[in-house]
């Protein structure tokens, strides 16, 4: 054994992608935490990524850039699934691929309905992206 983390994101490919993967996905977590805060971050002087560039820009950006990430993530399972060595890996990757699509889809539909300056909502909304993370690593064993 031996190498380590950056020896396994150079060296694994799978280990690199879902890095970047759910590297990705924290980061719009992360951002879209702060869109439902801004009252409080204007009251209180904080200068959030929300408050500077504005919740609604923010939340669009954030929505984009997840639906993008599942979308390129099912298309590349699903072109995987044609070029697989077996049945099993074939099944797997279809799975993956459509459950990434099902989920990128969702990520935009979910968001329709939501004013990204209500904070009911986009709490709401905030937690069907939880929901969408922990799903995305109850698929990664299917992942191949």
């Amino acid at each position: 054994a031996g190498g380590g983390v950056l020896s396994c994101l150079l060296t694994d490919p799978r280990c690199m992608l879902s890095s970047v993967f759910f590297g990705v996905f924290g980061i719009v977590i992360a951002l879209m935490k702060d869109v439902p805060d801004v009252a409080g971050d204007e009251l209180s002087n904080i200068r959030s990524f929300s408050v500077r560039v504005g919740q609604d820009r923010v939340f669009k950006a954030m929505r984009r850039l997840l639906f993008g990430l599942f979308v390129t993530f099912g298309a590349g399972f699903l072109r995987g699934a044609a070029l697989a060595p077996t049945k099993f890996v074939m099944t797997c990757r279809t799975f993956v691929g459509l459950a990434s699509l099902a989920a990128g889809f969702s990520v935009r539909e979910e968001a329709r309905p939501v004013n990204p300056k209500d904070s009911g909502e986009v709490y709401g909304y905030y937690m069907h992206l939880w929901k969408l993370f922990y799903l995305s690593y109850l698929v990664l064993p299917f992942a191949r």
